[in-house]
């Protein structure tokens, strides 16, 4: 008996320990690092900057070169051995060397832009992150408010019908707090749903799978204090936003390739060595040689080409400067329209509706208010404090999307 009940203590621990580990506690900085681990789209990219490195040396390295065996004079009806010459040859073409250099510089540019891609869906994978574990806060909040709301119309709900059941309140009072109780359960039901499709939404951001724990636990709250910041600063870090850096070398690698359009009027360069046996004699020898394009309407075509998408490049430079001067001021103004938001709340909004609720109550205790000035009060102080609290979150959405076209955290 003893041996059994050690086995079924062992074998809990054992199940509550595996039950206790599925499960992920995350912080926000935790939950950043998560999704950059596992999130395929992240990892794509990461893979196209690896396939971009590997391509230059594709382009890079010369073609194969060409190897080559001859017999010759070898008398009729003789073995094949039995040659009178013999050569062994070896021919590597190569490109003028300026083309080299060029191209050097034009893949090192594609290399670049991939890298900057990769560093631009970082930020935007991180602003993600933010906005997710944010509104899940917010839902989680939302739920414990309409809890608090559901007690409370219950509690109101049970004192009405027991006033009514004594003969001391109306029929009318007490069906109208039995409505507002449905209202209030309605509405919690509503918010649990937004709660699981915000965690379904945060399981995606992360990169989560169905094979990962489905529980999460978010160890941070949502910050109330505002924070101030400098125009300037943020003018100055706008420069070095990965999509202009990644523009910048679009153009780069635009330039030298129009450069290495040009290097197809210079030659082609071949190089010849052998080996050579005859009458049982051996020689050796080597050659140069140069092959000119001849056809230089497909030369002056390929320039044209080149010439288009430089200027086509250049013009998206700006476009994207452009762009993200518009986008800073937008996200500026809208930080401090945010900002200002939570600030009105925290010095007037919500004392007053607390103020609001409790005189109400008092009153409606005395009989001095009737039950519908009881419930709008009530619904006031509900609504502000939802209010409030989305406006904290719309200001850390606001904050992070500032903070993703800067690269720096505010």
């Amino acid at each position: 008996m003893k041996r059994v009940l050690l086995f079924g203590l062992v074998l809990s621990m054992i199940v509550s320990t595996g039950f206790s580990q599925q499960k992920y506690a995350l912080s926000l900085e935790e939950a950043k690092n998560l999704a950059l681990q596992k999130s395929p789209l992240y990892q794509l990219q990461v893979k196209r900057v690896e396939a971009q490195k590997g391509k230059y040396w594709v382009e890079m390295v010369p073609e194969n070169p060409e190897i080559g065996v001859e017999s010759e004079q070898i008398p009729v009806g003789r073995p094949y051995s039995q040659y009178g010459e013999r050569r062994v040859y070896i021919t590597q073409v190569v490109d003028f060397p300026s083309n080299y250099y060029f191209r050097h510089k034009m893949l090192n540019a594609r290399i670049r832009s991939e890298e900057f891609r990769l560093e631009e869906m970082k930020r935007e994978l991180i602003f993600q992150v933010k906005v997710s574990y944010f509104n899940v806060l917010l839902q989680k909040e939302l739920v414990t408010l309409a809890k608090k709301n559901v007690e409370l119309s219950e509690d109101f709900y049970t004192r009405a019908k027991r006033s009514h059941e004594l003969g001391e309140s109306d029929r009318l009072t007490m069906l109208k707090a039995k409505v507002n109780l449905g209202e209030a359960q309605k509405r919690l039901n509503s918010v649990q749903k937004d709660l699981d499709a915000a965690v379904s939404k945060f399981r995606q951001v992360l990169g989560l799978g169905a094979d990962d724990p489905h529980v999460i636990d978010l160890t941070d709250t949502i910050p109330e204090s505002p924070e101030d910041y400098s125009y300037e600063e943020l003018q100055k870090r706008l420069a070095g936003h990965p999509a202009l850096k990644a523009a910048l070398a679009v153009r780069q690698e635009a330039l030298n390739a129009n450069r290495l359009a040009y290097g197809g009027f210079l030659p082609q360069i071949s190089l010849i060595y052998y080996n050579q046996e005859i009458e049982r004699t051996n020689y050796w020898g080597g050659g140069i040689g140069l092959s000119f394009p001849l056809w230089f309407f497909g030369q002056k075509g390929r320039i044209q080409q080149k010439e288009a998408q430089l200027a086509i490049a250049e013009y998206f430079v700006s476009a994207e400067d452009l762009r993200l001067q518009k986008d800073l001021d937008q996200a500026v103004a809208n930080f401090e329209k945010a900002a200002n938001e939570v600030r009105l709340y925290q010095s007037s909004l919500l004392n007053e509706a607390e103020e609001v609720f409790r005189i109400a109550r008092k009153s409606y205790a005395v009989g001095e208010i009737g039950y519908l000035q009881f419930i709008d009060a009530q619904q006031t102080l509900i609504f502000t404090r939802e209010g409030y609290l989305r406006s904290l979150v719309n200001y850390q959405i606001e904050k992070a999307h500032l903070t993703k076209l800067v690269g720096m955290e505010l």
